[in-house]
């Protein structure tokens, strides 16, 4: 049976990866005939995202990272008693599955949706926090009391399984990938650019976006554009915030690469900085999807990419069909791709064209389509 109104939860709907999904999922959730659609968030932002459709409500639930999250869901699945809750990612994961709970009578379907690999997050980005510790455990007591789990790729579904040992009926898990929303994507890029290297093209840039933490690589990135640079004038932007900010500005002072890269920090729109790049690169160790590459490709700039743990780009990329894709931690082979792009107008041309094309293979429309057929399999099994 083809639910009648739908709720997404998550961290937050404004300046966020996450937010930018739910707003993608809701707009393909309303283009395949939902009626009803709420989206949820625990932060005490009451900001929409920008385009949102105005029929689909916003409630913040205003518990922040909390324990009092799992008590304010309850409360609001109890009023609203939507068909389904779809939620993400992890830690989010693990309030809606309690406040489901808690709900009691409340006949909302739960979908918990997972989007990193887990054994990367517990064991290596995170090993010294301890909640990262516990996360395997705490997947496995409450994962099977959703009624499905969605994983973005085969791989974080598999990871998942093995890491926290959780046992679910296959019939129970679905891979689908992440909405990529082109038009509303198309229409921010058409923004002006403020950094004076896009605003008046001197030299080939590069670009990459993303947290500047040790999941992205950017090491490795640094690396790759030194060998580039003692060929070529280009120049590296990397657009983000984070804790490995202070550490990778010293580096490229070390590989004297400091006045060819600028770290502009974080932007609520990329898209202007992707639409006016020449390449995107990606240099990630894990990436379980990879959405901000999606993005730089619905932005018509070609794509290089490592084959990082978790899949992501792999899929995306198709092997390497709509982007180069490069083995990961290879700083010789990933300088040697984005050098060749950087220089031949040509291959820049063609792979941005391929790009544009995948992007409507992950349209809201399709993605949505995929999980209603998941939610009509569980309802019919309920």
């Amino acid at each position: 049976m083809t639910p009648g109104s739908i709720a997404i939860l998550t961290l937050g709907l404004t300046g966020g990866a996450f937010g930018n999904l739910a707003a993608a999922l809701a707009k393909g959730f309303r283009a395949a005939g939902i009626r009803k659609l709420y989206l949820l968030h625990i932060s005490r932002d009451r900001g929409r995202p920008p385009g949102l459709d105005p029929s689909v409500a916003v409630v913040p639930l205003g518990s922040g990272r909390s324990l009092w999250t799992p008590i304010a869901l309850s409360r609001t699945l109890r009023r609203l008693a939507p068909d389904v809750l779809i939620s993400m990612p992890t830690f989010v994961n693990l309030a809606a599955v309690m406040g489901r709970l808690l709900a009691a009578r409340c006949p909302t379907r739960l979908i918990v949706s997972e989007h990193a690999t887990m054994s990367y997050k517990v064991f290596t980005e995170h090993r010294a926090e301890m909640k990262f510790r516990a996360l395997p455990s705490l997947v496995r007591l409450l994962y099977p009391r959703a009624d499905a789990l969605v994983a973005v790729s085969p791989e974080v579904l598999e990871d998942l399984l093995a890491t926290s040992r959780v046992r679910l009926d296959p019939s129970r898990t679905r891979v689908i990938p992440n909405p990529m929303d082109a038009e509303r994507i198309g229409r921010l890029a058409e923004e002006p650019a403020d950094h004076p290297w896009l605003k008046a093209k001197r030299t080939p840039v590069i670009l990459s976006v993303g947290r500047l933490a040790r999941q992205k690589n950017y090491s490795l990135l640094l690396r790759a554009f030194a060998r580039i640079a003692r060929k070529t004038d280009a120049r590296l932007l990397v657009a983000g915030e984070g804790r490995e900010r202070g550490r990778l500005q010293l580096l490229a002072g070390d590989l004297g690469i400091r006045d060819r890269v600028d770290f502009p920090g974080y932007t609520v729109n990329p898209y202007t900085m992707m639409a006016r790049s020449d390449v995107f690169a990606l240099a990630s160790e894990e990436e379980s999807f990879g959405l901000v590459l999606g993005e730089a490709m619905c932005c018509g700039v070609p794509v290089v990419a490592t084959d990082a743990l978790g899949g992501g780009p792999r899929h995306i990329l198709d092997n390497g069909r709509f982007g180069v894709l490069v083995p990961r931690n290879d700083e010789r082979v990933l300088a040697g791709s984005l050098l060749r792009l950087i220089t031949s107008a040509e291959a820049r041309v063609g792979l941005a064209a391929a790009g544009r094309l995948r992007c409507r293979d992950f349209s809201p429309k399709k993605i949505a389509e995929q999980w209603i057929s998941l939610i009509e399999t569980i309802s019919a099994v309920h």
